[in-house]
């Protein structure tokens, strides 16, 4: 669908000026100075002549076939001009005009109109609000950026313009390319979505960076995303953790944020490797344009100062990498090429009056260790120091190593034009030891992050998901213990009383002590009313407490449930149904703790019993459920099942908006549900 708009044949460019301080004149310009080959209309309704070239008052005045159609005039035209594209079958365009969704009402209906328009004569719409594409294959710059992009293999797609602008200046000057550059906009029709579908076969485009305001369409962005982290890499910005920027984001793209948490998991599932801004987009791409993978986390580091040396270890075992133990072998060539006052271990230090020849000696030593997954080269100017040969020499070994080479030289005005070159160079220049562990790092988690997409779309492809008969949106106590329990959640043995008769019939029944509750379709939280009464242990206990509640209550009780008192952990699960992603599940220690502790995993629906255990083990108490110390081994296995339970449960009913059990006792044999919500929606 997309192919049209990196390699079309024909271009109009729809408010094409001639007066250079318009963005009309700027998106022509770029078009014909970059190189592209295909036929380019200039369209300006005042102007026979535009920039030399042939000017057409309206593309209904093009007789030829028009594969990509850009459109840079005042908003309030663009429907009228998108109508004109319609009417002679151009499929696919570019709207740069700002002036929709993101100023408020009067641009909603602008883009809501723009959208019918495109449905109606089945157009593809990238932006509006946006900066255009670039294109290294095609030598296409439909944008108004200034410069266009090196060739390379990165795939970028921005919802900011000015990101876009930024990353390609900086691109220019770091020596880092890209395959395809695409600024979205407001997405009012081309999104995220069938951007990763577009790049997930696109085989100029090795890994794939972006920046997301917003997600829309959530579950269906997580299986694209998992689609294409499967087979390549997939790193986003995902700003919005806080209120103030979820509001700026408002005004900026008329984006509504996404919840954080809800955010953080989906990432986590789909195989996506979140970034937190600027500084580690940029950093990564800059590492992902030099090198494919890391094949190990084992690093290396050279340095010719031992502060910096202890530092950046500390960094690399920070960002889940592992400091390289040696081949013996590689320790024999150190020890024979370096004086004896040198470290031979890692971090290998070649003490600081070290000449490039000593950077040679034990960077190729190092790229020739097996166990060495990548190096991180760290240099300090010092009064023998050879700076200039010392970059020659690393830039030399980077060429032809496909183990990542970081470096990172530490200094100002001594290394000020080595730094420049390095920037330019093969290698992976950054200004500090920490910025080269921390890129590592998350050029490494790709590797975690894939397996976590092809589990995944794993559990999709084995999730059945078949809707069945609704819910009632009034379910009872013992209604909602039904339902749970014929997901094969255990529940424990409950019985209703209507009196306090009945009540201590059905406690004998169960057998003393006992656990009374009252049941109320007008109350949700017991505890708030004394709602609950643990350890009863005789007829009497029973009569006065119905009564008591009875008298407190009046109306608003339904009833008592009398349950068996069960010693154990209490367990909370909990679903909040995302508008955006799905049902979310969580698990984490229950009872009154729970929102204090805050020690809680979620997943979306649909799990599977692997992926149950792991957010089982993912909290901070674990141990205490896993026989810590003297403390009993409970069942973990059944709480694993019952999350699955809940799993199914959820999927085949889309109508549960929230539902907890708080709590589910587990025992070192079994686990029981004792107390259960449903919120449904109506």
């Amino acid at each position: 669908m997309l192919d049209n708009f990196f390699n079309p044949k024909s271009i109009a460019v729809i408010g094409a000026s001639s007066n250079k301080k318009k963005l009309g004149y700027g998106m022509l310009r770029n078009i014909l100075d970059q190189g592209y080959r295909g036929k380019v209309y200039a369209v300006n309704l005042k102007y026979s002549k535009v920039q030399g070239m042939k000017a057409y008052s309206s593309v209904l005045d093009i007789k030829q076939k028009i594969d990509l159609a850009v459109i840079v005039i005042p908003a309030k035209a663009v429907n009228f001009v998108l109508t004109e594209c319609g009417e002679i079958g151009i499929k696919n365009i570019i709207i740069i005009s700002a002036g929709f969704k993101e100023i408020g009402k009067e641009g909603i209906a602008l883009e809501n109109e723009m959208k019918e328009i495109a449905k109606k004569y089945e157009m593809n719409i990238l932006g509006p609000n946006c900066l255009g594409i670039l294109d290294s294959t095609s030598n296409l710059n439909a944008s108004f950026a200034e410069g266009m992009v090196q060739k390379g293999s990165i795939g970028f797609i921005s919802q900011s313009g000015a990101i876009c602008t930024g990353m390609l200046d900086w691109a220019n000057l770091n020596n880092v390319g890209f395959s395809r550059f695409v600024s979205m906009g407001n997405k009012a029709m081309i999104s995220e979505i069938e951007m990763l579908e577009f790049f997930k076969t696109d085989q100029k485009t090795k890994v794939v960076l972006a920046y997301l305001e917003s997600i829309d369409q959530g579950k269906e962005f997580m299986k694209v995303a998992a689609e294409l982290a499967k087979i390549k890499p997939l790193y986003i910005i995902k700003p919005g953790t806080s209120k103030a920027s979820c509001e700026a984001m408002k005004s900026h793209t008329g984006a509504l944020a996404n919840k954080e948490e809800a955010v953080k998991v989906a990432f986590f599932q789909a195989g996506i490797v979140r970034l937190n801004n600027l500084e580690e987009l940029f950093n990564i791409a800059k590492l992902f344009s030099r090198f494919d993978s890391l094949a190990n986390d084992k690093i290396a580091v050279i340095t010719n100062a031992g502060g910096p040396g202890v530092i950046s270890t500390d960094e690399v075992e920070k960002n889940g990498l592992k400091m390289a133990s040696f081949q013996k072998e590689t320790v024999d060539v150190l020890k024979k090429g370096l004086p004896s006052t040198a470290n031979v271990h890692n971090p290998v230090d070649v003490i600081g009056d070290a000449k490039a020849d000593r950077y040679e000696i034990a960077l190729e030593a190092l790229l020739a260790d097996k166990n060495v997954g990548g190096v991180i080269a760290i240099l300090t100017p010092q009064k023998t120091t050879e700076i200039k040969k010392t970059a020659n020499v690393l830039v030399k070994f980077s060429k032809k190593s496909a183990k990542p080479v970081l470096v990172s030289f530490v200094g100002g005005v001594s290394i000020e034009d080595e730094v420049k070159v390095l920037n330019k160079s093969s290698l992976a220049f950054y200004d500090y030891p920490s910025q080269a562990a921390f890129t590592l790092g998350k050029f490494w988690q790709y590797k975690k992050a894939r397996a976590n997409a092809v589990n995944y779309l794993k559990m999709l492809s084995n999730n059945k998901n078949n809707l069945v008969e609704r819910l009632d949106k009034n379910l009872d106590f013992m209604q909602s213990l039904g339902v749970i329990d014929s997901y094969k959640i255990p529940i424990a043995r409950s019985l209703l009383a209507k009196n306090s008769s009945e009540a201590i019939v059905h406690a004998q029944k169960i057998g003393y002590p006992v656990v009374l509750k009252i049941t109320s379709s007008k109350i949700s939280h017991k505890t708030e009313v004394g709602g609950v009464k643990v350890n009863v242990k005789n007829d009497f206990e029973v009569k006065e407490y119905f009564e008591q509640a009875s008298k407190d209550l009046r109306d608003k009780l339904d009833g008592i449930i009398i349950q068996p008192m069960i010693k154990g952990s209490e367990i909370i699960l909990g679903v909040k149904q995302d508008e955006n992603f799905g049902h979310l599940i969580m698990f984490g220690f229950g009872g009154i703790f729970t929102e204090i502790t805050k020690d809680v995993s979620f997943r979306f629906a649909p799990i599977d019993k692997n992926e149950a255990m792991k957010m089982i083990k993912e909290i901070k108490l674990f141990p205490a459920l896993d026989g810590y110390r003297n403390l009993p081994k409970m069942n973990i296995d059944s709480i694993a099942d019952a999350l699955v339970g809940l799993s199914n449960l959820v999927s085949e009913h889309k109508e549960i908006k929230e539902l907890d059990i708080n709590p589910l006792i587990v025992t070192e044999k079994e686990c029981f549900a004792v107390d259960v919500r449903f919120e449904i929606y109506r």
